[in-house]
């Protein structure tokens, strides 16, 4: 059993232009949800790491091992696919980032 990850479960933005978009006259006729309401939407324990990101590559290559570490030794044969699946997915993003990464990460 193979499981895919699915790519479509996240969508980051940068939080400014994120909001132009909201606060767009197209936007809001459309009924979007403006202001407060989203704070109901925020993930706050989400971090991002961009691919650009100089320190991303060895960053995630790591997390990427580590995972698989836990999924070496995992007793229940599904849990290990799955996780290895994970750690397969931040070792491609390693990989990508390690050819795109050119600048010093920003707060």
């Amino acid at each position: 059993m193979s499981l895919i990850l699915d790519p479509e479960k996240y969508i980051t933005f940068k939080r400014s232009e994120f909001l132009k978009v909201l606060e767009s006259n197209a936007f809001r006729t459309a009924g979007a949800m403006v202001g407060d309401e989203l704070k109901d939407l925020e993930l706050n324990d989400a971090v991002v790491i961009r691919r650009q990101d100089k320190f991303s590559s060895p960053c995630l290559l790591t997390y990427a091992v580590m995972i698989a570490m836990v999924a070496e030794s995992h007793p229940t044969t599904l849990i290990r696919e799955e996780l290895f699946a994970i750690s397969d997915y931040f070792h491609q993003q390693g990989i990508l980032a390690g050819e795109e990464g050119w600048k010093l990460p920003t707060i």
